[in-house]
């Protein structure tokens, strides 16, 4: 597998701060605004996922099934790991209300998706939520906090699963 994770590291710099380099001409300049950091950081994610998408077509990802419950429906798991670390997991919804993907950066998740909402993780915090055109979301803190609760402890149980 080619490395991602370089890569994908890459956008964890990013995070850490946006400074323009003084040294290069034409360079872009450093955001100056909130909003400005934000969609550059909106960017970079993007290009990140598109890219790791990319890559991921060469690949098998390893499978499960999850039994269903209940009259439901069965639900599939798939994990793409380079080196032992998971790069991404996607895990089917039921009653056909699409899938949720996660991504992760040297182990650690950096963005989540729904059909209808994209998450973007720096650390362990969920620091923005996005509606399905990748534009931020306004959400109360106390959502916020519990969507973050909620995505980080279901990637860590679909992880998990595949360690068994």
């Amino acid at each position: 597998m080619k490395p991602i994770i370089p890569f994908l590291s890459a956008f964890l710099l990013l995070a850490g701060g946006c400074k323009q380099d003084s040294g290069r001409k034409n360079a872009a300049p450093a955001p100056q605004t909130a909003e400005e950091y934000t969609q550059v950081i909106i960017k970079e994610v993007q290009k990140v996922i598109l890219s790791t998408d990319q890559q991921l077509r060469e690949y098998e990802p390893r499978h499960l099934e999850m039994p269903a419950k209940e009259e439901g429906e069965p639900r599939t798991l798939r994990l793409w790991a380079e080196a032992g670390n998971p790069v991404k997991l996607t895990a089917t919804e039921p009653g056909g209300n699409g899938f949720i993907a996660f991504y992760f950066a040297n182990g650690e998740l950096f963005y989540a998706a729904r059909p209808d909402a994209g998450f973007i993780f720096i650390g362990q915090e969920l620091k923005y939520w996005l509606d399905e055109g990748w534009q931020p979301a306004q959400a109360p803190e106390e959502e916020r906090r519990e969507q973050e609760r909620l995505l980080l402890k279901q990637a860590r149980a679909y992880l998990t699963l595949f360690e068994e």
